[in-house]
C-alpha cells in the first residue's frame, strides 16, 4: 500500500466524524448545502490542542503494521507543510505521542519482462508484443523450450533462435526454459531482492495466470502487475503478469497452415513468408515448410471414446477412426436436417498436432494418460479402457502422483493433507480386492507350442504381489533383530534424482504423511516375536525364522542368551514374560490372525531406561512396528497390514496392555509441520542435489546407482588415459561392476588375460587391494550429509516426541556426546580419533549441538516403500559407540 493510500484509509473515519474533508485553504468541505466553515486553528476537532514536536518517525509499512495489530490506536491527524502527522496511543504503555510517516523506498532497481511461448513459429504478432513489452519494463526477454516432438513441436530451440534473430530479436534476449512461463534459467543471473519479473500474455492467453490470496490471507506468488504498481516485490516473493494488446490478426495456426498445407502454392508460401516475417532466407524457408507440411500428412485416430460390442460400458459414444470419417459422418447428419457444415467442433490444427508417437515412444507421464481410471473399471472382463486395476494405498499414490504432475508448474498447493479422502479411498480396498479375485480369470498352466490354446481362448498368467521379492522386500525392512536395516533415501540406489527431490520437498512442506502416518523412530532394543503352538517365541537372526520359527528362542532361551548382561538381560526377559501373558490372553483366532502359528513375526521396540542407547525416553514400553510373513526358507513373502495397531488394540481390549514391567503400545504417530522457510530451504537443497546430479551430466530420471557407476567409470577411464591405454568398453564395464557393485565374476585371472597394458594392469591389481567399501561410502557421502541436514531441518521444529521430558533428554544426549569426545581424545587411539573427526564433521555440517532432538528420527512411506530421516542422531550414535567398540 502506498503512503498516500495509507493516509487516506486512516484519516477517512476521522474526517467523516468531522462532517467533511479538509481543503487546501484550511476549510472543511462537506455536504453542498453547508457553508464553508473556517478550520479551528487549535485543531480541537482532530484531537489536537497544538502540534508538538514529532516524537517518532517511521515508515508507512511499520506504521500500518502497528495500526492493524492494534498496538497503536490513531487518535487524530493533521497535515503541516505538506507532511502528515498522526497522534497515536500506545495500547501497551497508554502513552500518547506524535508520529510522522516517511514512505519506504522500493528496493526494486530493475524490472524484467518475460514473453514466453511455444513459438511454432515466431511471427509478426509475437514481434509486436515483444516490442510493446520492452517499453513497459527495463529489459524484455523471450523464453521458449527445446521440446522437439513433431508435429506439435516441430522446431527445436536452436531453430527457433535462428528465425527470431532474423526477425529482429537480439540473440542474448532469447532464453531456453523447461517451461516458458517459469523463467528459472533467466532469473539466475539477477538479484532476487532488487529485480521484479513480469510475464506478458496475449489476449487469447489472458487468464493463464491469476492473482489471488491464499487460505491464510497472504498473496499467491503471481499478481496482476498493473494492480500492484507502487508495491512491487522481488521475483523471489512475487511474479507479475500483464496482458498485452492484440496486434494484427495473424496466428500460429494460420502461419502453419500457409507454410505447410499442400493446397497453398510455393509462390504464395514465399510471399506469405516475406510479408509475415519481414525477411527471406532460403534455408529457414525450406526448414519451416518441410516441418509444417508434416502436420498435414499424419493419419491420426481419435482415442477419446470407444465402445465394446455386447458389453455394457459407461465410457461414451463409439470412436471415429479418423478426422475424415468424423467429418463425413457429421456431413451426413447435417444433410438429414437440411443443413450444411459451417465448421467442425474439432479444432483441425490441434487435431493434426497430436503426438502420434503415443503408442511407440511417448509413455505416461510424458504422453497421454492410458487409463480412464487408475482403479478397477467396474466390469469383469479385460477392457481397453482401463490398463491398471490398482486398489487401496497403491491407487491413492498413483492418483497423487498424477495430480502432482498436473500442478507442478502451477501456483497451487494442497489445502489440507487429505487424510479423510485417503481413508475413504483405502477403506473398502480389501473388499474391492476380494471382488477382483472373484472376477479374475482362473490361473492356467504355462503352455508352449501349438497346443497352448487347445482348451482356453484367453491365456493369462497372474503373479502375486510378492513374486518380485527383490524390490518389494525393501518395504518390509525393519531395524535390528532378525530383519536387517531400514533405508535412508540415499541408501536406495534405485531412487531417481527426481524422486529424491520430491522426498525432500514433501519433508520440508510437512506432507510426509500423504501415504501413511509418520511415526517416530525410537532408539530402543529391537526384538521380533511370534506365537506358535500356544507359546511365545523370539527371533534374533534369520535362522530363527525358518520353518515357522522351528529354532526360535523360548523365554528360557532368551534368559540363557542374555545371562550376565545386567540391564539388557532384564529388558528382554521381562519383555518376553509380559508379552507371553498379554498375547496368551487373546483367542486362538486372534493369535493366528497376527502370527500365523509361527509364519509371521512381529517387530517391536523394547524401551527400558536402564539399557538406553543414546536417547533417554524415561519410559518402560513395548512399541509394535509391524508383522512380516515368511516362507519356510526365512524369506519375506508379505506384510500384515495394520498388524501393529491391531495387536495393540486386541491386547488393550482384553485389558492386558499394562503388564508388570511394561506398557504395551502402538507406534508414536507424529505431525510434521511445514518448514517456516520452506521456499528458501527447498531452493537450497534442490541446488545442492542438482550440483551432484550435474557432476556426471545425469538426468532427473537417472538413479543414484547410475551416479555411483559413473563415478567409477570416470575413475577407471582417467587411470587408463594416464597410462595411454585405450580401454575397451567391456573391460571398463567389468572393472566397474567388480569394484563399484562387488561383482567378482571378472576375476584376477580374467584381468591378467584381458588387459593388454602392463602399467594399467599393475594399477588395476593395486586398486584391487584398496578398501572398495570405504570408497563407495566416501563417494556417497555428499548425499548422506545432504539428507542428514534435511532430516535435522525437518525435526528441529517438531514436538510430540515419545520422551517424557524432551529438554532433559536433549541435555542428556549432549552430556553423553561430550563424554564420548573426551574419552576418545584421551585414549589416543588413532583409528578412533579419525572416526571421531569424520563424525564430528558430519554433525557440524548439519547444525552441531543445535540440531540434536530427543529421538532417533522419523519413519515414513513413499511410493509403498519405507524410509527414514535421522538428522543428528546418526553421527551422535557413531561417536558415543566409540566408547564401547
Amino acid at each position: 500500500m502506498s503512503l498516500k493510500k495509507l493516509i487516506e484509509e486512516i484519516t477517512q473515519p476521522i474526517v467523516e466524524d468531522m462532517g467533511g474533508i479538509v481543503a487546501g485553504d484550511g476549510t472543511i468541505q462537506g455536504h453542498p448545502s453547508r457553508k464553508k466553515v473556517k478550520k479551528n486553528k487549535t485543531n480541537s476537532m482532530s484531537g489536537y490542542k497544538k502540534l508538538k514536536e514529532v516524537q517518532k518517525t517511521v515508515t508507512d509499512k511499520v506504521f500500518d503494521k502497528k495500526r492493524k495489530s492494534k498496538e497503536w490506536t490513531v487518535i487524530g491527524h493533521i497535515k503541516k507543510r505538506g507532511k502528515s502527522y498522526f497522534h497515536v496511543r500506545d495500547e501497551k504503555t497508554k502513552k500518547r505521542f506524535d508520529v510522522r510517516l516517511i514512505e519506504q523506498k522500493s528496493k526494486i532497481k530493475k524490472t524484467i519482462g518475460v514473453f514466453g511461448g511455444r513459438f511454432q513459429p515466431f511471427h509478426s504478432g509475437h514481434l509486436a508484443t515483444y516490442k510493446w513489452l520492452a517499453k513497459q519494463v527495463d529489459e524484455a526477454y523471450i523464453t521458449t523450450s527445446n521440446i522437439k516432438k513433431p508435429p506439435r513441436h516441430p522446431m527445436n530451440f536452436k531453430e527457433k533462435v535462428r528465425h527470431m534473430v532474423k526477425v529482429g530479436i537480439p540473440k542474448n534476449r532469447i532464453v531456453q526454459e523447461k517451461t516458458p512461463y517459469v523463467a528459472d534459467n533467466l532469473l539466475k543471473k539477477f538479484n532476487s531482492e532488487t529485480t521484479a519479473v513480469v510475464y506478458a500474455f496475449g489476449t487469447k492467453d489472458a487468464g493463464r495466470l491469476k492473482g489471488g490470496t491464499k487460505k491464510d490471507g497472504g498473496k499467491t506468488y503471481y499478481q496482476d502487475y498493473k494492480k500492484s504498481k507502487g508495491d512491487i516485490r522481488g521475483f523471489e516473493e512475487h511474479g507479475y503478469f500483464v496482458t498485452a494488446p492484440q496486434f494484427g490478426n495473424i496466428s500460429g495456426t494460420k502461419t502453419r497452415e500457409m507454410l505447410g498445407s499442400p493446397k497453398v502454392s510455393d509462390k504464395d508460401k514465399k510471399n506469405f513468408f516475406k510479408k509475415t516475417f519481414g525477411y527471406y532466407d532460403k534455408g529457414l524457408y525450406i526448414m519451416m515448410t518441410n516441418k509444417f507440411k508434416k502436420l498435414f500428412e499424419f493419419f491420426v485416430h481419435i482415442f477419446e471414446n470407444s465402445q465394446i460390442d455386447s458389453v455394457e460400458t459407461d465410457d461414451g459414444p463409439s470412436m471415429f477412426s479418423s478426422l475424415s470419417s468424423y467429418t463425413k459422418r457429421a456431413d451426413i447428419e447435417a444433410g438429414r436436417l437440411g443443413w450444411e457444415l459451417s465448421d467442425l467442433l474439432v479444432n483441425v490444427d490441434n487435431y493434426n498436432s497430436q503426438d502420434v508417437s503415443y503408442y511407440k515412444d511417448t509413455q505416461y507421464p510424458n504422453g497421454p494418460v492410458d487409463n480412464v481410471s487408475f482403479g478397477p473399471a467396474g466390469i469383469n472382463q479385460p477392457s481397453a479402457q482401463n490398463l491398471s486395476d490398482y486398489v487401496g494405498t497403491e491407487l491413492w499414490n498413483k492418483w497423487l502422483d498424477h495430480i502432482d504432475m498436473i500442478l507442478k508448474n502451477q501456483d497451487y498447493e494442497y489445502v489440507d493433507n487429505m487424510a479423510k479422502e485417503r481413508n475413504l479411498t483405502i477403506k473398502d480396498s480389501p473388499k474391492t480386492a476380494k471382488q477382483m479375485d472373484v472376477e479374475e480369470p482362473e490361473l492356467t498352466p504355462k503352455r508352449d507350442g501349438d497346443d497352448q490354446h487347445d482348451e482356453y481362448d484367453i491365456v493369462k498368467e497372474v503373479y502375486s504381489l510378492t513374486s518380485n521379492l527383490e524390490r518389494n522386500g525393501r518395504e518390509l525392512l525393519l531395524m535390528g533383530g532378525a530383519y536387517g536395516h531400514m533405508n535412508h533415501p540415499f541408501d536406495d540406489r534405485e531412487l531417481t534424482f527426481k524422486v529424491l527431490m520430491k522426498i525432500i520437498e514433501l519433508g520440508l512442506s510437512g506432507k510426509l504423511d500423504r501415504e501413511d502416518n509418520v511415526t517416530e523412530k525410537t532408539d530402543g532394543q529391537n526384538l521380533m516375536i511370534s506365537y506358535k503352538d500356544g507359546k511365545l517365541i523370539a527371533a534374533r537372526n534369520k535362522g530363527h525364522i525358518k520353518n515357522k520359527g522351528e529354532t526360535a528362542l523360548s523365554i528360557k532361551d532368551v534368559e540363557k542368551k542374555f545371562k550376565g548382561r545386567g540391564a539388557i538381560r532384564n529388558a528382554f526377559v521381562y519383555a518376553m514374560r509380559d508379552l507371553s501373558k498379554a498375547v496368551g490372553a487373546l483367542s486362538k483366532k486372534q493369535q493366528d490372525k497376527i502370527f500365523g502359528n509361527g509364519s509371521k513375526f512381529m517387530s517391536l521396540e523394547v524401551m527400558w531406561p536402564a539399557s538406553e542407547n543414546v536417547v533417554n525416553y524415561d519410559i518402560t514400553e513395548l512399541l509394535f512396528h509391524g508383522a512380516i510373513e515368511y516362507d519356510d526358507s526365512g524369506r519375506p513373502i508379505g506384510q500384515a497390514k495394520d498388524s501393529a495397531r491391531m495387536l495393540q488394540g486386541m491386547i488393550k481390549q482384553v485389558n492386558q496392555h499394562i503388564q508388570k514391567h511394561y506398557k504395551i503400545s502402538k507406534p508414536n504417530f507424529v505431525k510434521v509441520p511445514k518448514h517456516q522457510d520452506f521456499g528458501k530451504m527447498k531452493k537450497r537443497f534442490h541446488g545442492r542435489l542438482s550440483k551432484l546430479q550435474s557432476q556426471f551430466a545425469l538426468k532427473d530420471n537417472d538413479t543414484l546407482g547410475l551416479y555411483h557407476q559413473r563415478f567409477w567409470e570416470e575413475f577407471i577411464f582417467n587411470a587408463a588415459k594416464q597410462f595411454k591405454y585405450k580401454i575397451p568398453a567391456n573391460v571398463l564395464k567389468r572393472l566397474t561392476m567388480r569394484w563399484a557393485f562387488f561383482d567378482k565374476s571378472f576375476s584376477i585371472r580374467d584381468m591378467k588375460a584381458t588387459i593388454k597394458n602392463d602399467k594399467f594392469l599393475d594399477w588395476s591389481l593395486n586398486t584391487e587391494k584398496l578398501d572398495h567399501a570405504r570408497m563407495v561410502k566416501e563417494n556417497m557421502k555428499p548425499f548422506e550429509e545432504l539428507f542428514f541436514e534435511v532430516g535435522a531441518e525437518i525435526m528441529k521444529n517438531m514436538d510430540g516426541w515419545l520422551a517424557v521430558n524432551p529438554a532433559k533428554s536433549v541435555q542428556n544426549m549432549r552430556k553423553k556426546l561430550k563424554s564420548a569426545i573426551s574419552d576418545v581424545r584421551s585414549g589416543g587411539d588413532l583409528k578412533k580419533l579419525n572416526k571421531l573427526k569424520v563424525q564430528l564433521d558430519r554433525l557440524n555440517a548439519i547444525g552441531g549441538f543445535d540440531a540434536i532432538v530427543p529421538t532417533e528420527g522419523l519413519v515414513f512411506k513413499y511410493n509403498g516403500n519405507i524410509y527414514k530421516f535421522t538428522g543428528a542422531f546418526a553421527p551422535i550414535n557413531q561417536i558415543t559407540g566409540l566408547m564401547f567398540f
